[in-house]
Parts: C-alpha cells; structure tokens; sequence
C-alpha cells in the first residue's frame, strides 16, 4: 500500500462507496424478503456512508 496520504484518502472514498452501494442492495433484498430490522440497518449503514464520503471530500 501506498504511503501517500492523497492515494489513501482516494481509496478510502472509493471503498467508502463500495460499502455503501452494498449495505443498499443487501437492504433491498432484506424487504423484498421482508426482513424489515435488516433493511433498516442496511439503510442506516448507506446513509452513514454517504456522510463518511461527504466528510472525506471535503479533508481533500
């Protein structure tokens, strides 16, 4: 892994992205099969990676 700090900020907002994309479609599938308490969650998890994301493109 790289050492500069601009790289990993990079990678972190892409991950950042990724995790949330994911915690989206797991809460979509969760109501589909009406496992309400884990759509929740997942919505949660999205909407905190959305302000993850917003906090690290302003630091860059």
């Amino acid at each position: 892994m790289s050492k500069d700090p601009k790289k990993i900020m990079q990678l972190m907002a892409i991950l950042t992205i990724v995790i949330g994309f994911a915690a989206l479609a797991v809460g979509i599938v969760a109501v589909l099969k009406e496992q309400y308490i884990i759509a929740v969650a997942m919505t949660l998890v999205a909407a905190w990676q959305i302000i993850n994301y917003k906090k690290w493109k302003i630091k860059r």
